[in-house]
């Protein structure tokens, strides 16, 4: 067998499905994988190499979203056989590999808990109201919550594709309000570089204002971002343990803020992470 096989042949048990051939009709067969079962049986007993296009339904097929530790495999494997093994592979691979941003070290020693006791402000709802009074304030807010470099009304306008006096309004509002302060005239930065916010989410009058805010977060996608990721999982469960479930999902989301950055970078953007669980079907 070769590397990708065997690293198939593992992840598809792993999967849930015993036997190649439920594995293949199960997910659709060739309307799903584009091949035939004869052909998938060549590649798991490593008669064969797949093709790079059919890289995408056999992820699928097996669960595997492409950043997931057996997506990694899956593609390390390929591409050992393809290269002629290992010491190829760190040889080419290796030499054209860019160095992928890691999560802050500062933040990454001390874990979750050091984020919230030395990196977490919470916003008062009062500076709340400033920030969800308009779209252009809440963007604005977040540009500069989240840089650490100081703006001006035309850097924000440019940006946010809006107009200079409501960009201009926005700075002033948000400086009055106290979370930002002036650096020159007419420029203006966060008063705490580095910090994470956090929205006064279950304080009283404030899910209107929330509200308001996923309006904004979907206005923005429909407009300028989009879908990154999904995972989806439909699961007959009791509510109690649904309930424990979400403490650690609620962490899982939390735990977002350790790999964020204040710093410039050519790929970075403001990413949307969403936890939610809703009930369906009673049995």
């Amino acid at each position: 067998m070769s590397a990708f096989s065997e690293a198939l042949l593992r992840l598809r048990r792993e999967a849930g499905f015993p036997s190649a051939y439920r594995f293949y009709h199960r997910n659709g067969g060739r309307r799903h994988f584009g091949f035939t079962y004869v052909h998938y049986l060549r590649l798991e007993k490593g008669a064969k190499a797949p093709r790079a296009e059919a890289f995408g339904a056999i992820l699928k097929a097996l669960r595997l979203a492409p950043a997931q530790e057996g997506a990694r495999l899956l593609f390390k494997s390929f591409l050992h056989d393809t290269l002629g093994g290992a010491e190829n592979y760190e040889l080419i691979v290796g030499g054209v590999r860019e160095n992928a941003p890691t999560v802050s070290p500062t933040l990454a020693e001390g874990g979750f808990e050091r984020l919230k006791r030395e990196h977490l402000m919470h916003m008062s709802p009062e500076q709340f109201a400033a920030v969800s009074k308009d779209e252009v304030s809440y963007w604005c807010s977040e540009l500069l919550l989240n840089d650490r470099e100081s703006w001006d009304a035309e850097a924000v306008a440019k940006r946010l594709e809006c107009s200079a006096a409501a960009a201009q309004a926005a700075l002033e509002s948000l400086a009055k309000a106290k979370l930002l302060r002036a650096t020159s005239p007419g420029r203006w930065r966060t008063r705490q570089p580095g910090k994470f916010w956090t929205f006064p989410g279950r304080s009283k009058g404030m899910e209107p204002l929330l509200e308001r805010v996923r309006g904004f977060w979907d206005a923005m996608a429909r407009r300028r971002g989009g879908p990154f990721g999904e995972r989806l999982e439909l699961v007959r469960a009791s509510s109690s343990v649904m309930r424990q479930y979400m403490n650690a999902l609620h962490r899982a989301v939390d735990e977002a803020n350790l790999a964020a950055t204040h710093a410039k970078g050519e790929d970075t953007a403001l990413f949307l992470i969403e936890g939610r669980v809703r009930r369906l079907l009673p049995f």
